[in-house]
């Protein structure tokens, strides 16, 4: 088994996906492929742990959404993990500034001592649920979740962490969930702004679907977590 990750196949891939990947960066997201592969021996951060897996499913899908993110923007990116897609972001768009949210301490931690030891000045973590970080509400300009659950669930998540006009740049493995959460939107004052479509090396299809918050979330919301998901707008 590899114990580095695909870079030519990382810089090819995720080039063309609009986040440019210098032999620097290559670098940098090896260091971090190896973190997570001995912080996994000790915990678990992640089911995927060879290097190609790791490469198209952690590296490639992540930095999909990087063309999507304004300039100099204040990120957050809710239920990160073990730091996806907010450590590849915070790589390759040094101008942004990431704060990773993940409910479990371990991997919050994990994350903050990534950033160290990989010098990223512009990536922090704070171990918390969403819809409990009510100090945080209102500041973010982009809001990122990957992997975490259904697309209505994650919009009363993350619409009360944007400013007006910030986005919520939603990973998906296609479009189908965008008609279930129409209501959400409506009540969480978002609207859909389309969708980047693409593929992976491997052929799997993806979808960063775009939603822009046009009007202030009503202080009802979020809801607690149980409540977001037993009944979901």
């Amino acid at each position: 088994m590899s114990t580095s990750i695909d870079r030519s196949l990382l810089i090819s891939a995720a080039t063309a996906l609009g986040a440019p990947v210098d032999d620097k960066i290559a670098n940098t997201l090896d260091t971090f492929f190896g973190l997570v592969a001995s912080t996994n021996e000790k915990f678990n951060l992640t089911a995927i742990t060879d290097a190609a897996s790791f490469t198209e499913k952690h590296l490639i899908d992540s930095l999909a959404a990087a063309d999507l993110i304004p300039a100099d923007a204040r990120v957050a990116d809710i239920g990160a993990g073990a730091g996806f897609p907010s450590v590849p972001l915070a790589v390759v768009r040094p101008d942004i500034s990431v704060t990773a949210i993940d409910s479990t301490e371990k991997k919050a931690n994990f994350i903050s001592q990534a950033a160290k030891e990989l010098g990223l000045n512009n990536l922090s973590s704070v171990a918390g649920r969403a819809e409990e970080l009510t100090s945080l509400r209102d500041t973010f300009d982009v809001v990122s979740a990957r992997a975490v659950a259904s697309l209505p669930v994650l919009c009363e998540l993350a619409l009360p962490l944007l400013k007006k006009g910030g986005l919520f740049l939603a990973y998906k493995t296609d479009l189908s969930e965008v008609a279930s959460a129409k209501h959400a939107l409506t009540v969480l004052g978002g609207t859909t702004k389309g969708a980047k479509e693409y593929a992976l090396p491997s052929g799997d299809k993806r979808a960063v679907i775009v939603i822009e918050k046009t009007r202030p979330t009503p202080a009802a919301y979020p809801r607690r977590y149980s409540k977001i998901k037993s009944s979901p707008l």
